[in-house]
Protein backbone atom coordinates (compact mmCIF):
# COMPACT_ATOMS: atom_id res chain seq x y z
CA UNK A 1 0.00 0.00 0.00
CA UNK A 2 1.47 3.35 -1.09
CA UNK A 3 0.63 6.36 1.09
CA UNK A 4 -2.55 4.73 2.42
CA UNK A 5 -3.68 3.92 -1.12
CA UNK A 6 -5.04 0.47 -1.88
CA UNK A 7 -4.09 -0.35 -5.46
CA UNK A 8 -5.71 -2.92 -7.75
CA UNK A 9 -4.76 -4.16 -11.20
CA UNK A 10 -7.24 -6.20 -13.24
CA UNK A 11 -5.99 -8.38 -16.11
CA UNK A 12 -8.71 -9.18 -18.58
CA UNK A 13 -9.66 -9.48 -22.20
CA UNK A 14 -11.71 -6.85 -23.99
CA UNK A 15 -15.43 -7.53 -23.65
CA UNK A 16 -15.31 -9.23 -20.23
CA UNK A 17 -16.53 -6.15 -18.38
CA UNK A 18 -13.35 -5.29 -16.45
CA UNK A 19 -13.64 -1.56 -17.18
CA UNK A 20 -17.25 -1.51 -15.94
CA UNK A 21 -16.20 -3.43 -12.82
CA UNK A 22 -13.48 -0.87 -12.09
CA UNK A 23 -15.84 2.06 -12.51
CA UNK A 24 -18.48 0.50 -10.25
CA UNK A 25 -15.92 -0.16 -7.50
CA UNK A 26 -14.39 3.33 -7.72
CA UNK A 27 -17.73 5.17 -7.81
CA UNK A 28 -19.02 3.12 -4.87
CA UNK A 29 -15.95 4.10 -2.86
CA UNK A 30 -16.41 7.77 -3.78
CA UNK A 31 -20.05 7.67 -2.67
CA UNK A 32 -18.80 6.44 0.71
CA UNK A 33 -17.04 9.82 1.05
CA UNK A 34 -13.63 8.50 0.08
CA UNK A 35 -11.32 8.88 -2.93
CA UNK A 36 -10.86 6.59 -5.92
CA UNK A 37 -9.58 6.29 -9.48
CA UNK A 38 -10.38 3.72 -12.17
CA UNK A 39 -9.05 3.69 -15.72
CA UNK A 40 -8.21 1.17 -18.41
CA UNK A 41 -5.21 0.47 -20.60
CA UNK A 42 -5.96 -1.23 -23.88
CA UNK A 43 -3.69 -2.99 -26.32
CA UNK A 44 -5.22 -3.46 -29.75
CA UNK A 45 -8.77 -2.22 -29.19
CA UNK A 46 -10.78 -5.28 -30.04
CA UNK A 47 -12.89 -7.79 -28.19
CA UNK A 48 -10.73 -10.56 -26.76
CA UNK A 49 -7.47 -8.59 -26.71
CA UNK A 50 -5.57 -8.46 -23.38
CA UNK A 51 -6.20 -5.31 -21.36
CA UNK A 52 -5.66 -3.94 -17.85
CA UNK A 53 -7.78 -1.87 -15.53
CA UNK A 54 -6.22 0.12 -12.71
CA UNK A 55 -8.04 1.10 -9.51
CA UNK A 56 -6.87 3.15 -6.55
CA UNK A 57 -8.87 3.50 -3.31
CA UNK A 58 -7.95 5.84 -0.45
CA UNK A 59 -9.26 7.79 2.53
CA UNK A 60 -7.13 10.72 1.32
CA UNK A 61 -6.83 12.59 -1.96
CA UNK A 62 -4.95 10.54 -4.58
CA UNK A 63 -2.11 12.36 -6.31
CA UNK A 64 -0.75 9.42 -8.33
CA UNK A 65 -1.79 9.38 -11.98
CA UNK A 66 -0.01 6.47 -13.64
CA UNK A 67 -0.48 2.77 -14.06
CA UNK A 68 -0.66 0.64 -10.92
CA UNK A 69 2.81 -0.89 -10.68
CA UNK A 70 2.70 -2.18 -7.08
CA UNK A 71 -0.80 -3.60 -6.63
CA UNK A 72 -2.18 -4.79 -3.29
CA UNK A 73 -4.66 -6.89 -5.25
CA UNK A 74 -4.47 -8.41 -8.71
CA UNK A 75 -7.61 -9.75 -10.37
CA UNK A 76 -7.48 -12.07 -13.38
CA UNK A 77 -10.75 -12.40 -15.30
CA UNK A 78 -9.30 -14.82 -17.88
CA UNK A 79 -6.93 -17.46 -16.48
CA UNK A 80 -5.47 -18.12 -19.96
CA UNK A 81 -3.54 -14.87 -19.45
CA UNK A 82 -1.43 -16.62 -16.78
CA UNK A 83 0.48 -18.47 -19.51
CA UNK A 84 1.80 -15.30 -21.17
CA UNK A 85 1.75 -12.53 -18.56
CA UNK A 86 3.36 -12.25 -15.13
CA UNK A 87 0.19 -11.00 -13.47
CA UNK A 88 1.98 -10.80 -10.10
CA UNK A 89 4.64 -8.38 -11.37
CA UNK A 90 5.25 -5.67 -8.76
CA UNK A 91 2.64 -7.14 -6.44
CA UNK A 92 2.99 -6.12 -2.80
CA UNK A 93 4.12 -8.79 -0.37
CA UNK A 94 1.17 -10.86 0.79
CA UNK A 95 -1.17 -9.16 -1.68
CA UNK A 96 -4.38 -10.82 -2.88
CA UNK A 97 -4.47 -12.59 -6.24
CA UNK A 98 -8.07 -13.28 -7.29
CA UNK A 99 -8.42 -15.54 -10.34
CA UNK A 100 -11.48 -16.58 -12.33
CA UNK A 101 -10.75 -20.30 -12.58
CA UNK A 102 -12.22 -23.69 -11.70
CA UNK A 103 -8.72 -24.91 -10.71
CA UNK A 104 -7.77 -25.37 -7.05
CA UNK A 105 -5.81 -22.47 -5.54
CA UNK A 106 -2.76 -24.69 -4.89
CA UNK A 107 -2.57 -25.56 -8.59
CA UNK A 108 -2.92 -21.92 -9.66
CA UNK A 109 -0.13 -20.89 -7.26
CA UNK A 110 2.23 -23.08 -9.32
CA UNK A 111 1.40 -20.98 -12.41
CA UNK A 112 2.38 -17.59 -10.95
CA UNK A 113 5.79 -16.13 -10.09
CA UNK A 114 4.90 -14.51 -6.74
CA UNK A 115 4.49 -17.43 -4.34
CA UNK A 116 3.92 -15.10 -1.35
CA UNK A 117 0.53 -13.84 -2.46
CA UNK A 118 -2.79 -14.86 -0.92
CA UNK A 119 -4.41 -16.61 -3.85
CA UNK A 120 -8.18 -16.91 -4.16
CA UNK A 121 -9.97 -18.68 -7.00
CA UNK A 122 -13.60 -18.55 -7.99
CA UNK A 123 -15.20 -20.06 -11.08
CA UNK A 124 -16.81 -16.75 -12.02
CA UNK A 125 -17.44 -17.88 -15.60
CA UNK A 126 -19.46 -20.90 -14.45
CA UNK A 127 -21.43 -18.84 -11.93
CA UNK A 128 -22.10 -16.16 -14.59
CA UNK A 129 -23.35 -18.76 -17.07
CA UNK A 130 -25.64 -20.26 -14.41
CA UNK A 131 -27.05 -16.93 -13.17
CA UNK A 132 -26.82 -14.49 -16.08
CA UNK A 133 -26.82 -17.01 -18.91
CA UNK A 134 -23.60 -15.61 -20.44
CA UNK A 135 -19.88 -15.87 -19.76
CA UNK A 136 -19.58 -12.36 -18.30
CA UNK A 137 -17.51 -12.96 -15.16
CA UNK A 138 -17.14 -9.31 -14.12
CA UNK A 139 -20.27 -9.18 -11.94
CA UNK A 140 -19.27 -12.31 -10.02
CA UNK A 141 -15.71 -10.99 -9.62
CA UNK A 142 -16.98 -7.66 -8.25
CA UNK A 143 -18.90 -9.61 -5.61
CA UNK A 144 -15.78 -11.58 -4.69
CA UNK A 145 -13.70 -8.38 -4.60
CA UNK A 146 -16.24 -6.80 -2.24
CA UNK A 147 -15.45 -9.44 0.37
CA UNK A 148 -11.66 -9.04 -0.03
CA UNK A 149 -11.46 -5.24 -0.28
CA UNK A 150 -11.03 -3.09 2.81
CA UNK A 151 -13.85 -0.71 3.65
CA UNK A 152 -16.18 -1.10 0.69
CA UNK A 153 -19.92 -1.40 1.10
CA UNK A 154 -21.45 -4.49 -0.50
CA UNK A 155 -24.88 -2.81 -0.47
CA UNK A 156 -23.30 0.24 -2.07
CA UNK A 157 -21.84 -1.93 -4.85
CA UNK A 158 -25.22 -3.52 -5.53
CA UNK A 159 -26.86 -0.09 -5.66
CA UNK A 160 -24.14 1.32 -7.96
CA UNK A 161 -24.39 -1.70 -10.26
CA UNK A 162 -28.14 -1.23 -10.48
CA UNK A 163 -27.68 2.48 -11.23
CA UNK A 164 -25.04 1.86 -13.94
CA UNK A 165 -26.70 -1.09 -15.67
CA UNK A 166 -30.40 -0.32 -15.18
CA UNK A 167 -30.60 1.79 -18.34
CA UNK A 168 -28.70 -0.81 -20.38
CA UNK A 169 -30.40 -4.07 -19.43
CA UNK A 170 -33.89 -5.36 -18.58
CA UNK A 171 -35.21 -5.72 -15.02
CA UNK A 172 -34.91 -9.50 -15.37
CA UNK A 173 -31.24 -9.25 -16.40
CA UNK A 174 -30.59 -6.75 -13.60
CA UNK A 175 -31.98 -9.24 -11.08
CA UNK A 176 -29.72 -11.94 -12.54
CA UNK A 177 -26.70 -9.64 -12.26
CA UNK A 178 -27.48 -8.93 -8.59
CA UNK A 179 -27.78 -12.70 -8.06
CA UNK A 180 -24.35 -13.13 -9.72
CA UNK A 181 -22.87 -10.36 -7.54
CA UNK A 182 -24.21 -12.09 -4.43
CA UNK A 183 -22.88 -15.48 -5.58
CA UNK A 184 -19.41 -13.96 -6.00
CA UNK A 185 -19.57 -12.49 -2.50
CA UNK A 186 -20.82 -15.73 -0.93
CA UNK A 187 -18.42 -18.07 -2.76
CA UNK A 188 -15.08 -16.52 -1.82
CA UNK A 189 -13.13 -16.98 1.40
CA UNK A 190 -11.48 -13.98 2.98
Amino acid sequence: MIEDIYQIRIHSRGGQGAKTAGVIIAETFIEQGKFAQAFAEYGPERSGAPMKVFIRLSNKQIRLHGDVESPDMVVVLDSSLLANIDVTEGMSKNGFLLINSPKPEEELLKEVKNKNCKIRAIDASKIAKETIGKNLPNTVIVGAMAKLLPSISYKGLAAKMTEKLDVKISKEMMDKNIEALDAGYQNINK
